[in-house]
């Protein structure tokens, strides 16, 4: 080849990679300075929380940190244009429920949106939500109070490595992953779902979302009677809808439940966990219609909590509520809140068929249920509440007085004159006391009770603390130690199988975008070799996804402990479900 033929080539071949070479700077230019525009900011002040949320023009990536003196909740973006308008756009936003301020500023060429906050709060929940209805991807910072001691606990954990720390990318559609808020609360846990909900921006009004999922049961020991079978397989489906007025002052959900069960028709069951109007004025609130509340902050057995019946056909972990009547009314003082409530229809226990496992040696006749009270089911229970954070604690006390959700069982005989177990419910007084502190990674929990009614008025409690490692091996992974111990003064007479009990367990939470979480735990009797084993997963899969396996043993059970009964019912149960 001649030498310049050859030269001409070697030009052109430099020629042709430097212009690849500057087609990928230019690409590459573009990406890193493509902007995001923010083209809303808004607030919304709901029952349960206070709620900012961020429209902007495509996906972008946020970090949460949380700064002191003054107290702020700082949430780092991408790069955006027009500073400007944003920071009017801000302006523009409501300052209301836990906000002082929106303040708008550049940090190293990003956008930095501080909130400053009235009083301690965190970040219960952060996610975001793809473009639909008109709108573009938003952002959503649900803000809820919490102790000075989870306070300073989340500064210490958010704080950068550097003083110019590397904004962390988060996965459109996944909860960043913040340390859960330790704070008592008169609602419930919300349940796993609403993490995939699209719930309430203030963009419409009207909001569905809920669960559909499989349930498959083994049990490795055959029952101590014939009836039932060593697997189940279920099906359930809840709902949620909710709509929150134009001013955020009212609110109205519906949460029904539904289960069938193939082997045990008695476990197939419909409930309405929630169907309840809630307004808000200034610091007031008032509920109506049925509603769950729980209470209580231990690990091993929920003692204080009594306002709601448990479904017992769900689990036996407590967890699993069924819907009350009720009417609340709570205000928020500089002093705590004050609630009260008054229940205007019991819920009865329900129990297992014949063909279902966890059932009784004899069939419940409900229908000679027995009440103490003589309007029976109709009787009004209720309640007062105080609860209040004070420094690194958090308080709870109450009284209740009704009808016992606990329930004693009578033997007696059905009109064909078989041997069955007759309901009864007697009247009590109870009083409760929870408490939870926070001192950096430790959480001192303690709950008690002292109860009057039939029989010798006794007290019970449960008390013991969680310590956390962060950071697990310099990862994102988080181990945390329980240990609680359980006591009833009734000892052997208690109705309860915790009245001289230890519990120790662990929890792992990876952080990772699936949410992928594990628990397991063991409750030893001090009194005899009895042992309640606990294994918990649960993780994401994908956007709509979640997968839940558990495992529960009975382990020498003594024929004296009232778990006997279900000592042969260990079982290993996997949940598929899909949220929308």
């Amino acid at each position: 080849m001649p030498q310049n033929r050859k030269t001409e080539n070697t030009g052109l071949c430099h020629a042709r990679r430097l212009l690849l070479a500057l087609a990928v700077f230019m690409l590459s230019v573009v990406f890193v300075r493509a902007d995001v525009t923010i083209i809303d900011v808004r607030t919304g002040l709901h029952p349960d929380k206070t709620r900012v949320v961020l429209e902007v023009s495509e996906e972008v990536f946020y970090r949460i940190t949380y700064l002191d003196n003054p107290k702020e909740i700082v949430i780092d973006l991408q790069k955006t244009p027009a500073r400007e308008a944003v920071k009017a756009l801000a302006r523009k936003a409501s300052v209301i429920g836990l906000l002082d301020k929106i303040i708008i500023e550049d940090h190293d060429g990003s956008v930095r949106m501080r909130i400053a906050l009235r009083k301690a709060a965190t970040v219960d929940k952060s996610f975001s939500l793809k473009p639909d209805h008109g709108l573009q991807y938003r952002l959503v910072f649900d803000l809820k109070a919490t102790s000075n001691g989870e306070w300073v606990r989340q500064v210490k954990l958010t704080a950068p490595p550097e003083p110019d720390a590397i904004i962390v990318a988060t996965p459109p559609e996944a909860v960043v992953p913040v340390e859960p808020v330790s704070v008592l609360s008169d609602t419930p846990p919300p349940p796993s779902a609403e993490i995939y909900d699209d719930m309430m921006t203030g963009d419409s009004n009207f909001t569905l979302s809920g669960f559909i999922e499989v349930e498959g049961r083994l049990f490795p020991q055959s029952s101590f009677r014939s009836e039932p079978k060593d697997w189940t397989l279920s099906f359930a489906l809840e709902p949620l809808l909710e709509y929150v007025s134009d001013n955020s002052s009212s609110q109205v959900l519906f949460r029904p439940f539904v289960r069938i069960d193939v082997n045990d028709k008695d476990r197939s069951h419909f409930d309405i966990r929630e169907l309840k109007w809630t307004g808000t004025r200034d610091r007031w609130q008032m509920t109506i219609g049925i509603d769950t509340i729980f209470w209580g902050v231990t690990e091993a057995y929920h003692l204080v909590d009594i306002l709601n019946q448990d479904d017992n056909l769900e689990d036996i972990d407590q967890e699993d509520k069924l819907g009350q009547p009720m009417v609340s009314v709570a205000y928020d003082s500089d002093f705590g809140v004050f609630s009260a409530y008054a229940m205007t229809y019991f819920r009865e226990a329900r129990f297992p068929g014949r063909k279902g496992r966890f059932s009784l040696p004899l069939p419940v006749d409900t229908t000679q249920t027995q009440y103490e009270a003589g309007s029976e089911e109709w009787h009004t229970d209720w309640a007062v509440r105080w609860s209040h954070v004070i420094g690194n604690v958090d308080v709870g006390l109450y009284h209740f007085r009704g009808t016992n959700r606990e329930v004693e069982l009578l033997t007696g005989e059905d009109s064909d004159g078989n041997a069955v177990l007759i309901p009864r419910y007697n009247l009590i007084g109870q009083t409760g006391l929870d408490l939870q502190g926070t001192f950096d990674d430790m959480l001192i929990k303690f709950e008690a009770i002292r109860r009057t009614g039939p029989g010798p008025d006794f007290w019970a409690m449960t008390g013991g603390f969680e310590y956390t490692l962060y950071g697990l091996g310099g990862g994102a992974s988080d181990i945390g130690f329980l240990a609680e111990y359980l006591y009833d003064d009734r000892g052997n007479q208690s109705t309860t199988p915790f009245e001289d009990d230890l519990f120790m367990g662990m929890r792992w939470t990876a952080n990772d975008v699936d949410s992928t979480e594990v628990l397991f735990g063991a409750i030893f009797d001090l009194d005899t070799s009895a042992k309640f084993v606990n294994f918990e997963g649960s993780r994401r899969i994908g956007d709509n996804w979640k997968v839940t396996v558990d495992a529960r043993f009975f382990l020498g059970i003594p024929m004296t402990d009232p778990a006997f009964l279900q000592s042969r019912d260990d079982f290993f149960q996997i949940r598929l479900a899909r949220y929308f």
